[in-house]
């Protein structure tokens, strides 16, 4: 008999998949669907987001009002009510539930019931990151508004570690720190993946009269922005000769700060391929964060010749290939912008047969399939 499989997430990831996280999630509920088949997989979304719910795919309502938010988070429940977790429980009994696979340790509430019911249903944890340390991270800048989620979550990450059957994460570093907080150990590092969408007949389309372009994307959030910004301040003044174009969403609320007259703010655009076709050097100046930068692996699969710091390769095996360039001070960027710009282009064979060979979903298909069935 076919085991079946319901994925718990708490943010919508079918109509709406605008940052990493939800990439990731996604490309999570695409591979199950590939390994156990589509008619074996279910997906329940804990959110606000409207859609019209299929056979095989619904959405639970996160919360009402602020105010029942925080009495969720207070009692543990954090991505939803505790009336919903027993709808959820109902599910799995009522179809006969095989694997349960959570969306982020923060699930400890749901997960400990679960257990506790003893359900026969295997637990499984998809790691995006080590949410303690990413709320202790949070709480350096505000303690106040995160003094109650962090108290909350620590509670429950430590029950879904304790609790869960199988772990899954992005990094080793994140497979290390688990071990090191919570004594468990990860049954499976499984890296970000995506299908290979690159069109070779497109490339340069957009960037043949100008060689000397940098280019970076990301969402505007703090990591994205404070390193963005540091570079706009301490190494694009010592590039003469080279322009910065600046794309990802909400960043245009950031024109004014930033642009510069080698610089330049595009921000949200709908389509990010002119981008990445284009003939320019890929920069990711990332100095904290967690799990895996979803971009790092999107420029891969279009051959950028990249320009990064530690954080931003954390999870990736780049070691020694050839246009891929660790750097994480003012003078490792200009050293090394300097050093390639003499290139025709910067269209990398070397850094898209990584792509191919270890960050392509469909060899990782294959893998899953090996160990899960």
């Amino acid at each position: 008999m076919a085991k079946k499989v319901l994925i718990v997430c708490g943010q919508e990831i079918i109509c709406e998949r605008n940052d990493g996280g939800k990439k990731c999630s996604f490309r999570n509920y695409d591979l199950f669907c590939k390994v156990f088949g589509n008619e074996n997989v279910y997906l329940c979304m804990l959110t606000n987001y409207k859609a019209e719910d299929k056979e095989k795919v619904f959405r639970l309502v996160a919360y009402k009002t602020t105010i029942e938010r925080g009495i969720n988070i207070a009692r543990g429940a954090l991505f939803t009510s505790v009336a919903n977790e027993q709808k959820i429980i109902s599910f799995i009994e009522k179809n006969c539930i095989s694997i349960v696979v959570f969306e982020r340790s923060m699930y400890g509430s749901l997960i400990t019931k679960i257990k506790k019911q003893k359900l026969p249903c295997e637990l499984w944890v998809f790691v995006h990151n080590v949410e303690r340390r990413y709320f202790e991270n949070k709480m350096k800048c505000h303690k106040i508004l995160y003094s109650l989620p962090y108290w909350r979550i620590a509670k429950s990450e430590k029950e879904t570690f304790k609790y869960s059957d199988y772990i899954i994460t992005l990094t080793l570093r994140d497979a290390q720190l688990i071990n090191k907080l919570y004594g468990r150990n990860s049954d499976l590092i499984l890296p970000m993946t995506f299908y290979d969408e690159f069109d070779d007949k497109k490339l340069f389309k957009n960037g043949e009269q100008d060689t000397k372009e940098l280019l970076f994307i990301g969402t505007m959030f703090a990591p994205n922005y404070e390193g963005i910004k540091w570079f706009v301040d301490y190494v694009m003044p010592e590039l003469n000769g080279f322009h910065l174009v600046i794309v990802g969403k909400d960043f245009e609320l950031k024109r004014t700060e930033l642009e510069s007259k080698n610089v330049r703010v595009v921000g949200t655009v709908e389509s990010l391929d002119q981008y990445y076709y284009s003939n320019n050097i890929m920069i990711m100046p990332i100095f904290y964060g967690d799990g895996m930068k979803i971009k790092t692996a999107e420029a891969m699969m279009y051959g950028k010749t990249i320009l990064a710091s530690d954080e931003a390769l954390e999870g990736y095996e780049v070691n020694d290939v050839q246009g891929i360039y660790r750097c994480n001070t003012r003078e490792e960027y200009l050293e090394t912008i300097h050093m390639i710009e003499r290139n025709e282009n910067y269209y990398n064979k070397s850094v898209r047969n990584l792509f191919l060979s270890k960050y392509c979903l469909n060899n990782q298909i294959y893998e899953c399939k090996r160990l899960w069935t």
